[in-house]
């Protein structure tokens, strides 16, 4: 009998057991997300989840969209408060309110599932599965009143909708609505819808101009409600946050660097600008972005490719040291770098092996996203519903691996 090497029996594992690995990572992540959200309790840690949280309150209290209760604010897209002040309104403690993280990661398994059953990828769908429930940052981030988690499940309904054969208009409406809600999730998303209706587009299919038109005007539409509400409150065009440019900032001007992001609340601009009405720090910010990047431009773009380099980081330098510890950086260094080096892997055998159309698009996500949040902060939060990219992505790689090795053998 012939000896299989470890690829042929891990495909031929996930190949044989591919629905109970499915059905086992969405119920680890439902029952012990339910645990870890009772250990966790009713208590918040977070600055920004604290601020999620008491708009959420607000709004459930019929305050309005503020913090605190009398202001009006627009720091944060509204999706996100708005589905906490829902589940508040009902009576939800919070302990249960992050819970809702741990579903929308369960049902995140079943629609890499669907995407890597539509690339007839069944067994990499499993493998997928594994490595989401061993990839603990996910599981550790889904425990907060972070945005990152549903951002994820959007992000991947995206893509499901996409890959399909006939992208027709009534595709292009829910495209369009899609767009909106994970733009209105957390305003990085602002990049993956062109992105995706590029990615369409090629080669030559010009039919998606006009659906790609549509679903722009439906994105617009529903955004511009948004902004109308803020344009009411802040007699200021405020499209989706007047959070962002201090960001912008913090990751670009003359003082800053990797292990100092947060020396700026020491600033003499931050001390400045925090003495400004909400609706005029973002404005201040550009301003002095616009500023470092025109008279430091050698600087700036020595710093973007730094950013760049660091995107792919396993740590970062926190505001929040309890966020931080030896064991996280240890566990997040054995579990990320194995997800980078397979991309590596596959791109350096893409000349042999062409990437498949949906490989383009997971690809394309992933780099575009590190080109894109380079020009902010890196922050692996923020990378991480591109991570869950790139693990769904590495199903199609085991696929792609089983066909090689099964045709290899075969061949006479």
């Amino acid at each position: 009998m012939k000896k299989q090497n470890p690829l042929q029996v891990i495909s031929l594992f996930f190949d044989r057991h591919k629905n109970a690995v499915i059905h086992l990572t969405a119920l680890f992540f439902l029952v012990a997300g339910l645990g870890y959200s009772f250990y966790l309790g009713n208590e918040i840690r977070f600055p920004d989840e604290k601020q999620y949280f008491k708009i959420a309150q607000n709004l459930a209290a019929g305050n309005g969209f503020s913090i605190n209760g009398i202001d009006p604010t627009a720091i944060f897209p509204p999706v996100y408060p708005l589905i906490l002040a829902l589940f508040i309104k009902l009576g939800t403690p919070i302990f249960m309110l992050r819970y809702i993280n741990f579903i929308a990661l369960a049902s995140s398994v079943y629609i890499i599932r669907s995407i890597l059953n539509k690339e007839k990828a069944q067994s990499g769908a499993a493998l997928s599965a594994a490595l989401l429930a061993g990839y603990g940052v996910l599981f550790y981030t889904a425990g907060t009143l972070y945005t990152q988690t549903l951002y994820t499940l959007i992000l991947l309904c995206i893509v499901r909708l996409v890959i399909v054969r006939n992208f027709d208009y009534p595709k292009a409406i829910l495209l369009g609505l899609l767009s909106a809600l994970i733009i209105m999730i957390h305003p990085t998303g602002v990049f993956i819808p062109p992105l995706v209706v590029v990615w369409l587009f090629f080669p030559r299919n010009y039919h998606i101009i006009l659906k790609g038109t549509v679903a722009a005007l439906i994105a617009v539409t529903c955004i511009s409600i948004w902004s109308y509400r803020n344009y009411k409150t802040f007699d200021r065009f405020i499209p989706i946050t007047s959070h962002g440019g201090d960001t912008l900032y913090i990751g670009n001007n003359p003082d800053t660097s990797l292990s100092s992001w947060y020396n700026y609340i020491y600033e003499d601009y931050y001390i400045e600008a925090s003495k400004l009405p909400e609706s005029e720090q973002n404005r201040y910010y550009l301003r002095k972005t616009m500023e470092f990047w025109s008279n430091h431009t050698g600087d700036a773009v020595k710093l973007y490719f730094v950013k760049l380099l660091d995107y792919f980081n396993f740590r970062n330098h926190l505001f929040a040291t309890s966020e931080f510890s030896r064991v996280c950086e240890i566990i997040m260094f054995v579990t990320y770098y194995p997800l980078l080096i397979c991309l590596v892997l596959r791109l350096f055998f893409a000349v042999k092996i062409p990437l498949s159309r949906t490989e383009s698009l997971f690809v394309s996500i992933y780099l575009v996203s590190a080109l894109f949040h380079s020009l902010f902060l890196p922050r692996i939060r923020f990378r991480l519903p591109y991570d869950v990219v790139l693990i769904t992505h590495i199903g199609i790689m085991l696929s792609l691996a089983k066909h090689r090795l099964t045709s290899t053998t075969t061949r006479p």
